[in-house]
């Protein structure tokens, strides 16, 4: 019965005393420490379980005679971060942020290079697949793609050499967009989709959440597209445009700091880590409930932009209901006639 028992009761009877007792025996701990480790702490369903398991590892080993080390791996959510600061377990904590100082690129361009060699040697449908495949730019794409992030890198692989029934070359060619997945079941992007609705699922409040996206993902782009000097990327500019009150941004974009980026400045630029979030946010069959629809998007911004235009405005966010007006009408009248 002890899986029913709390955390604190598993770490005594299967981790603490069982270490204790071969101590007592004259084992001799030497060289290295034992090493515990918890891979995505992140992923345990429950805010409130995933910090109790870093104050009950604490408790159980801050005095610990042995030497015992825990290795905890997670994405850098606000709470689990509010967590490792306490005071009473920051002095007992050191942190590596691999996103810091440490870029991935080459890693993952060398992971593709070397799993699609494999697929071209091991595939039973080798003897189809194109000389050279795939091309260098095509590698470079799919690396830049990725943002550093080996889960889109793997998940590429997986989809393309996982089924020995498919051809591989014809499934990059899905990956990329070049021809459509064959039926509902054909998903090249499962697990991604499983993290990112994972991620989305745990926000408070989504609907906030999906207006502060709309903007950087349908807004902004169409801003630049069409050479408009203004784009709405900081926490500030969000504020103002979404007449939310200062900070609320912020605290918006809090639980999802695995995926956006909000800098610590006064003005609080937004970056987006993962450049596969954009098309999984566009895509109805991907994001399911998280999904942003263009069309809903520009209204929605057209009638912030009167709001701001009622407010004499006009020099800045007034002129993007103009804008924004006329490309939502312009893009409804296009849904009726087609």
């Amino acid at each position: 019965m002890i899986f029913y028992q709390s955390v604190d009761v598993q770490l005594a009877k299967l981790i603490i005393e069982p270490l204790q007792r071969l101590h007592s025996t004259g084992f001799v701990f030497e060289g290295s420490p034992f090493v515990i480790i918890i891979d995505g702490l992140d992923e345990c369903q429950g805010t409130n379980i995933q910090s109790a398991l870093v104050k009950s590892l604490y408790l159980a080993f801050g005095c610990f005679p042995l030497r015992v080390r825990i290795l905890i791996a997670s994405r850098p959510e606000t709470y689990l971060q509010s967590t490792f600061t306490l005071s009473s377990v920051q002095p007992h904590v050191t942190r590596l942020a691999l996103s810091d100082k440490y870029s991935a690129e080459e890693d993952i361009h060398l992971f593709l290079a070397d799993s699609f060699n494999k697929i071209k040697h091991e595939h039973p449908l080798t003897s189809y697949i194109p000389t050279p495949w795939p091309s260098p730019g095509v590698l470079h794409e799919l690396t830049r793609k990725s943002s550093g992030q080996f889960i889109f890198a793997s998940t590429i692989v997986k989809y393309v050499g996982g089924d020995p029934h498919k051809l591989p070359h014809h499934r990059l060619d899905i990956i990329r967009s070049l021809r459509p997945p064959k039926g509902e079941k054909d998903m090249p992007y499962a697990e991604l989709n499983c993290l990112y609705h994972h991620v989305l699922s745990n926000v408070n409040d989504i609907e906030a959440v999906k207006k502060v996206l709309g903007v950087l993902v349908i807004i902004n782009p169409t801003l630049i597209k069409s050479g408009y000097p203004n784009c709405i990327d900081t926490t500030y500019q969000m504020d103002h445009f979404l007449l939310w009150e200062p900070g609320e941004t912020k605290a918006c974009l809090s639980q999802l700091a695995s995926i956006i980026e909000c800098s610590t400045s006064l003005s609080g630029a937004i970056d987006i880590l993962h450049a596969s979030l954009l098309d999984f946010l566009l895509d109805p069959f991907r994001s399911d409930q998280f999904y942003l629809c263009r069309e809903s998007i520009l209204s929605d911004c057209a009638a912030y932009g009167l709001v701001h235009l009622r407010q004499k405005e006009l020099s800045e966010y007034g002129v993007l209901f103009i804008y924004f007006g006329v490309y939502s009408l312009s893009a409804n009248l296009q849904n009726i006639l087609y």
